[in-house]
């Protein structure tokens, strides 16, 4: 949470990371606690490509994250889902709350362009119960990330 922060600072981010109560379990919950559409929520994945690289993908929480679809999306011949090791080794972050930026390594990362509608999208911010406020055009600039079509 703070490394994200941090970022959103040193890259002249807009928002700014939000505290949300820990009662809210899932993003459908976290959309109607924001009063936002689920659309507008990104979540996060870290994903392992055949000969071991890892890539970054922010999808709308509206569909869900398939790795053998995106891997036809990319032209990888194999994605898998990341465990939660390494996962926290490579963003810092466990499982489901990596954020995209001020990651301890970075990653490629591919945003999806079910984003881009919504005024304000809210990303996972590093922790499970923190987000940070975005735009779509904003959140491509801060990730150095590539939009892609996911669900």
């Amino acid at each position: 949470m703070e490394a994200t922060a941090t970022a959103l600072v040193e890259l002249r981010g807009a928002g700014e990371v939000l505290e949300v109560p820990a009662t809210l379990r899932d993003a459908g919950q976290l959309a109607e606690h924001l009063g936002v559409p689920l659309a507008a929520v990104a979540t996060t994945a870290v994903l392992r490509t055949r000969d071991g690289g890892r890539l970054l993908v922010v999808a709308s929480a509206a569909h869900p994250i398939l790795p053998a679809v995106l891997a036809g999306v990319l032209s990888e011949p194999e994605l898998t889902w990341d465990d939660d090791t390494d996962v926290l080794r490579c963003t810092g972050s466990v499982l489901g709350s990596a954020s995209p930026i001020g990651l301890t390594a970075q990653l490629p990362t591919f945003v999806d362009v079910a984003l881009a509608p919504y005024p304000a999208v809210w990303v996972p911010a590093g922790h499970p119960h923190a987000v940070f406020r975005t735009r779509y055009d904003e959140l491509l600039r801060l990730t150095s990330g590539h939009p892609v079509e996911i669900g």
